[in-house]
C-alpha cells in the first residue's frame, strides 16, 4: 500500500494579503504562485523544526492539524516575505533547500 499523502495547511486569509501586500504583487500579477510558493516555503521550514514535529508527534501528517503555519511561526513568515521582496522565487527556493539542508547537518552531526 502506498505511503498516505502529506497534505499541507493551507495559509490563512490575513497571511495571505499580508505577504502579496508587503511584497507589492498587483492584483492582475501573479499573487497565486507567490502564495502557494511561500506556503510551500513555510513548510520546509516548520517541518525541520524540532519543536513543532514534537507537537504532532513526530508524524509529518498531523502537520496540517497545526492550521496556518505563519500564524505558527510569524519569523518564519518573516524570512519568507524578505526573500519574496527581492522579486525573484529562486531567494524563496534557496530559503526553504536551506532550512531542510541545515536539518538534515543537525540530525546527521
Amino acid at each position: 500500500m502506498a505511503d498516505k499523502p502529506i497534505e499541507m495547511p493551507a495559509m490563512c486569509e490575513t497571511h495571505q494579503a499580508l505577504l502579496v501586500h508587503q511584497v507589492g504583487v498587483p492584483e492582475s500579477g501573479p499573487w497565486r504562485s507567490l502564495i502557494i510558493v511561500a506556503n510551500v516555503v513555510l513548510f520546509q521550514m516548520v517541518s525541520t523544526d524540532q519543536n513543532v514535529y514534537d507537537r504532532v508527534g513526530g508524524d509529518a501528517h498531523r502537520l496540517k492539524e497545526l492550521g496556518c503555519l505563519a500564524c505558527l511561526h510569524p519569523d518564519y513568515f518573516g524570512e519568507v516575505v524578505q526573500a519574496a521582496q527581492s522579486s525573484d522565487m529562486q531567494a524563496m527556493k534557496k530559503l526553504g533547500e536551506r532550512y531542510v539542508f541545515n536539518s538534515q547537518i543537525k540530525r546527521n552531526g
